[in-house]
């Protein structure tokens, strides 16, 4: 006959002995059965058939309602949860609740609701990413490399969610990395996402996320490469298979940024007119340029022309056909090959325009060849909206004839204009 066991008897003096005479009861009966704590007002323990047994409060919260909270499960072991820590837990529980307003049960689920979104990839950094790039990022025509640019920086983050993420792991993250201006730019990048994210409404991260700063101090560049450094560069451009070296040629060719360039597809080509398009999407100024492309440039597009190329197929790709995503290894490599250092892929941009200078093109045409937004003054471009397309197209076709003579060796390339006027 089952051992009959009363909550007054257990009430009276709730003990470990008490305790597992009610696991034996609860199994001889195959019923559940909560027990009271005398000394600790709303503490019982729940046990099981199953010979479970787990510390519960019940205690109103701070809008009267009267809730349950778990504990955590007995044991009369040494480092479990007895009875001295469940009453001490009780009354800490009862603190939070009645005092602080804690909802222990309702963090406990939004927890795993954050764990399993993060899991899925919802909430994180990247999901950010993501979501400012469908939503905001259309506006900003560099965002992809923006966005290369936190992936290198802000790696460990990345799969974070967004609740445990702080500023102090961002700006930590950015203090410590090794490329300082490398950091730097990723801070640059970053700083947009971040402001829209926090914006009133959306406040998907906290605003405070805005103040990370630099790690370093931006840089100006001004790096042009010398005659001597161009004599050692441009062979190894010219002689290699990489992509990347034949994307360089074509910024020097066409005074383009990387961007502009790597972006390129075979549908931007005007084979007749001899002309490469960049969107208004790829361009800085957010305007369509047409370059004139150089005789050598043109060339160098026919060399890797495929058959059947696809118009919206990119004109430099990878061996596996896939974007250009690996610009600073592969210019460390051209680096070492040509003996060179110190240059960025802009430096060569800055060096063509610098070129053309000395050759004694004038800044009107070189800031067009450049396709800057104001190649002269405002009041001058109210009424002229010319681009000098064909001073423009012979500016790029004399730089490209330097590149060669440079390329081959010649010690001295005189400019057009001083030959003219010594005649």
């Amino acid at each position: 006959m089952p051992t009959q066991l009363t909550d007054t008897a257990i009430t009276k003096a709730l003990t470990d002995t008490a305790i597992a005479k009610a696991l034996r009861v609860a199994a001889e009966t195959k019923k559940r059965k909560d027990i009271s704590d005398p000394r600790e007002p709303g503490l019982r323990l729940r046990v099981t058939p199953a010979g479970g047994a787990a510390w519960v409060l019940a205690c109103r919260d701070r809008a009267g309602r009267m809730r349950r909270f778990p504990l955590g499960v007995y044991s009369a072991a040494d480092g479990a949860m007895g009875i001295k820590d469940a009453r001490e837990a009780a009354r800490a529980m009862r603190h939070k609740v009645r005092q602080e307003g804690a909802d222990p049960i309702a963090e406990q689920r939004a927890e795993r609701a954050r764990a399993a979104a993060t899991r899925a990839g919802i909430g994180t950094l990247q999901s950010l990413l993501d979501q400012f790039g469908r939503q905001r990022a259309s506006g900003l025509k560099s965002w992809p490399a923006y966005e290369r640019n936190i992936d290198r920086v802000f790696k460990p983050h990345l799969a974070k969610a967004l609740a445990d993420l702080t500023l102090a792991d961002l700006q930590l993250t950015a203090d410590l990395y090794p490329a300082k201006q490398q950091a730097a730019l990723a801070v640059r990048c970053i700083r947009p996402m971040l402001k829209w994210a926090s914006a009133p409404g959306r406040a998907l991260v906290p605003a405070e996320f805005v103040q990370i700063t630099q790690p370093a101090t931006v840089r100006r560049r001004d790096r042009v490469l010398s005659h001597a450094e161009l004599a050692r560069l441009l062979p190894v451009l010219i002689a290699s298979e990489s992509p990347y070296a034949a994307a360089m040629m074509m910024m020097f060719y066409t005074l383009g940024r990387r961007s502009e360039i790597d972006g390129a597809r075979w549908g931007d080509l005007d084979w007749t007119a001899g002309t490469l398009t960049i969107s208004g999407e790829r361009s800085k100024n957010k305007q369509p340029h047409t370059v004139p492309l150089p005789a050598q440039a043109v060339e160098l597009l026919r060399a890797r022309l495929p058959a059947g190329a696809d118009p919206a197929g990119l004109i430099f790709t990878t061996r596996g056909g896939g974007p250009l995503a690996s610009w600073d290894r592969e210019t460390k490599a051209i680096q070492s090959a040509s003996g060179t250092a110190g240059w960025h892929r802009h430096d060569l941009r800055r060096t063509g325009a610098t070129m053309l200078g000395d050759l004694g093109e004038t800044p009107d045409v070189i800031e067009a060849a450049l396709n800057h937004a104001s190649i002269r003054s405002p009041l001058a471009a109210t009424y002229n909206r010319s681009r000098y397309r064909p001073r423009v197209a012979a500016a790029l076709q004399r730089l490209a004839d330097a590149l060669d003579g440079i390329e081959a060796g010649a010690a001295q390339v005189v400019p057009l204009r001083a030959m003219v006027g010594a005649a």
